[in-house]
């Protein structure tokens, strides 16, 4: 534990820098300075691939291009004003979609309403407050429902000039095909493991094995890997090794069990059945290859690897659903996993 949270780290539109990103910054400020930039863009990756974070240094860009560094990269002064504005989440010519707190509910709305996307609308047609460009940026377009999804791809049909508009999506193939054909796309590509540890040691959230464990857990996503350290994630991902090697080699599943209680944060809950799952599923996809599983795992056939991740999950899911006791719904899993996977 580092003693951090989440919350205490800098949020995307306050990150000075991105790794693993250089050469795609590098062709976009190419298409910026041949003024090929096109209104529309869906930024796709998984959940903590650095979408946002590319996004607001994108808009940084569009909206202050006099602050930027160099040509290969959108790395803007921190004493500019635009990224000081963006930084407070008060920077007039620019709109973030997002979905709203719910005052009476205590709680975030489940999508993005028709009536946000009106107010972005509204917001790309007024005049720039700096006299350059507006943009606004979606975060996630996987939240809009579909009124606010039909209101979008208006603006994307007749986007007014010198705006831009940039679309964050976890799985841009649920969004419409008709949204998707009006918007030029990037693809995040998984970040390099070392990149990703130095990040973590860098920023003091994890070092040595811990980090290594994360970097190896996060399948190149640093935002992710950000997450895990500042929540719990290493000793969370380090209970899941005890638990499949326990539960593969006969050994005392209720140690790793103990470990959890009602004290137990979510995170953690939700980081260690993680860890699990991708254990047995990466497991799965190397043996249905023919390639050779190492760690506690080894020797498994795929069948039983797929088997017990269905069982394992399915579980989970049910006993948290239950309010299960959690060191009874690992016990169990233990249980279902000794049974199915059989000894090494």
């Amino acid at each position: 534990m580092t003693g951090y949270r989440m919350s205490d780290l800098p949020a995307p539109q306050e990150r000075a820098r991105q790794i693993g990103r250089s050469d795609l910054e590098a062709s976009l400020r190419r298409t910026m300075a041949a003024g090929a930039l096109s209104h529309g863009w869906i930024i796709a990756g998984g959940v903590g691939a650095g979408k946002a974070t590319l996004a607001y240094r994108i808009a940084r860009a569009v909206l202050d291009p006099d602050a930027l560094r160099d040509e290969n990269s959108l790395d803007s002064g921190e004493d500019s004003q635009t990224f000081r504005l963006i930084a407070q989440g008060a920077h007039p010519d620019l709109f973030v979609a997002e979905r709203q707190w719910n005052e009476k509910t205590s709680k975030y709305q489940s999508e993005i309403t028709v009536e946000t996307i009106r107010r972005l609308t509204q917001f790309m047609n007024h005049t720039p407050a700096f006299g350059g460009a507006r943009v606004a940026i979606i975060d996630t377009a996987d939240d809009l429902n579909r009124n606010a999804a039909n209101a979008l791809l208006k603006v994307l049909e007749e986007p007014p000039a010198d705006t831009l508009l940039l679309l964050l999506s976890a799985a841009p193939g649920r969004l419409l095909a008709t949204i998707r054909s009006r918007c030029r796309r990037i693809d995040l590509r998984a970040v390099d493991r070392d990149e990703i540890v130095a990040l973590l040691e860098g920023e003091g959230l994890a070092t040595g094995a811990d980090a290594a464990r994360i970097g190896d857990h996060a399948d190149g996503r640093p935002g992710y890997a950000l997450r895990l350290a500042a929540e719990g994630g290493a000793a969370a991902l380090s209970l899941a090794h005890a638990f499949v090697k326990a539960g593969r080699g006969g050994g005392d599943i209720g140690t790793v069990a103990s470990k959890f209680s009602a004290r137990t944060s979510a995170e953690e809950w939700e980081f260690f059945i993680s860890a699990v799952a991708n254990a047995l599923s990466d497991a799965a996809r190397t043996a249905g290859r023919g390639g050779a599983v190492d760690g506690p795992l080894a020797g498994a056939t795929p069948p039983a690897l797929i088997d017990a991740w269905e069982r394992l999950s399915a579980l989970a899911a049910r006993g948290e659903a239950l309010n299960l006791d959690r060191a009874q719904i690992v016990s169990a899993m233990g249980h279902d996993l000794k049974h199915i996977i059989g000894p090494a």
